[in-house]
């Protein structure tokens, strides 16, 4: 049976410690392991142009790091492909294959939660012996079954809360959709799709509704 589990991870987290140390914002959108130590990992910088150079420059620093290109700036908004020896969180992943719905190195303080889909009790415990062999300290904070219902993915979550915090869904609207997209660093019209899909997932969940994936 497929199982949600959320666990409490404490670890160096260097990425968010560079990023942190020059006032920018860091979040892994994607990551993708190649051969048996290296990964890539997609980040998004925000913040200055001066805090995302310097940002970027630390990150050359990191141990393991083996490369790091720099994508074009939108808005305050920096791509940066990272490539590095895998974080002994992430080696512990791929070697259970599991499949991540949160990435435990976009958190800002430690410890970090880390909820993930486990196909079978083997490979949970498989996660915890690496953790534990790598001197991670690790809390189970919830294992359940998998539900089918739909939730939202951690963007639209970042997005969504964004825009209650700003008012977004206030009437009258305390923030325009161009001003949100500022916030939030997507054009107007990717932003207004990302929450025509957080919306819709949101009501089929709260109905009970067949949903289709967008």
């Amino acid at each position: 049976m497929l199982r949600q589990i959320t666990l409490q991870v404490k670890a160096d987290n260097r990425l968010q410690e560079a990023a942190r140390a020059h006032d920018a914002k860091l979040t892994v959108v994607d990551c993708k392991s190649f051969n048996k130590t290296g990964m890539s990992l997609l980040l998004e910088l925000r913040g200055g142009a001066n805090a995302v150079r310097s940002a970027t420059s630390e990150i050359r620093k990191i141990p393991g790091v083996r490369q790091v290109v720099e994508g074009e700036s939108e808005s305050d908004v920096s791509p940066v492909l990272v490539v590095m020896d895998r974080p002994p969180i992430c080696k512990a992943s791929n070697d259970a294959a599991i499949v991540c719905l949160d990435c435990p190195l976009n958190a800002d303080d430690q410890p970090a939660s880390w909820r993930f889909i486990a196909r079978r009790t083997s490979d949970f415990r498989q996660i915890l012996a690496h953790l534990e062999k790598e001197g991670i300290e690790t809390r189970i904070e919830d294992v359940a079954p998998l539900e089918r219902r739909p939730t939202l993915t951690g963007r639209q979550k970042e997005i969504m809360a964004t825009a209650v915090a700003s008012g977004y869904f206030e009437f009258p609207r305390k923030i325009s959709l161009t001003g949100l997209s500022q916030l939030v660093g997507v054009k107007p019209s990717t932003l207004s799709e990302i929450l025509r899909s957080a919306e819709r997932r949101i009501m089929a969940n709260a109905l009970g509704v067949p949903f289709q994936e967008d």
